[in-house]
């Protein structure tokens, strides 16, 4: 009496043998896989750069003075060491010289900034 085995009790027989669990992803699959998993986490990376000196932005609302002080001395010496921030941070910073809501000492501390760290031909 010989019974037939039928193809998939053979291949759970094979992969039993060989130690494949039902459920396993080849080889192909698997890089597949990774490199996929690879390309979208770097490719978020670089959808959510922001530039570092937006952090600071923040300070040149606050009404403390050594606080609003010192972000606009960062700021000021970003724009004159990194030149692809340049044009952007003096922009801001000449807008908020500008804002008269904005106390006199620090409006003069801005434009005093500008003048004494930035070059002539930069600002």
């Amino acid at each position: 009496m010989a019974e037939t085995v039928n193809s998939s009790m053979l291949q759970k027989f094979k992969d039993f043998l060989l130690g494949h669990k039902s459920g396993d992803i080849t080889p192909a699959e698997a890089e597949k896989i990774q490199k996929t998993s690879y390309a979208l986490i770097h490719g978020e990376v670089k959808k959510k750069f922001s530039p570092p000196y937006l952090t600071m932005l923040a300070g040149l609302e606050s009404d403390e003075k050594q606080l609003f002080e010192a972000s606009v001395y960062y700021l000021v010496q970003i724009a004159a060491n990194k030149s692809k921030y340049h044009k952007e941070i003096l922009e801001i910073l000449k807008s908020k010289a500008d804002d008269k809501a904005l106390k006199p000492e620090f409006r003069e501390y801005i434009k005093q900034q500008i003048q004494n760290n930035l070059p002539k031909h930069n600002r």
